[in-house]
């Protein structure tokens, strides 16, 4: 399923589900629908951009756990292991963070499915 970012400040966004599940969590906000408002925004962007670090400081370690796991499958040791192509999370913020940052800077809401 698809969530639907939407401002007056910005094109909209599009995010898969359990990518825009995991940007609101933290705010206590689901997919199904629901906004934030204008005086939110500086502390929304603040999380979202120090979550961007750390997937960027954790995605050595992601990608070596990845590897592991797909050479040492329940089937035993894979030699030909299906490769995986790693975005990190903080590739599929960007979008809605520059969303919520032009919102930012014109006081306007950003809202989603709704």
């Amino acid at each position: 399923m698809l969530v639907k970012f939407k401002s007056k400040a910005a094109a909209d966004v599009l995010m898969l589900d359990r990518h825009a599940q995991k940007a609101l969590a933290p705010f206590g906000k689901n997919t199904a629908n629901g906004y934030f408002s204008a005086s939110e925004l500086d502390n929304v962007i603040g999380a979202l951009e120090a979550t961007t670090v750390q997937s960027k400081l954790h995605a050595p370690t992601q990608a070596l756990a990845q590897d592991v796991e797909l050479h040492h499958a329940a089937e035993g040791v894979s030699h030909f292991p299906q490769v995986q192509e790693a975005v990190d999370f903080g590739a599929h913020l960007f979008p809605l963070l520059e969303m919520m940052r032009a919102a930012r800077r014109s006081a306007s809401v950003v809202t989603w499915n709704i």
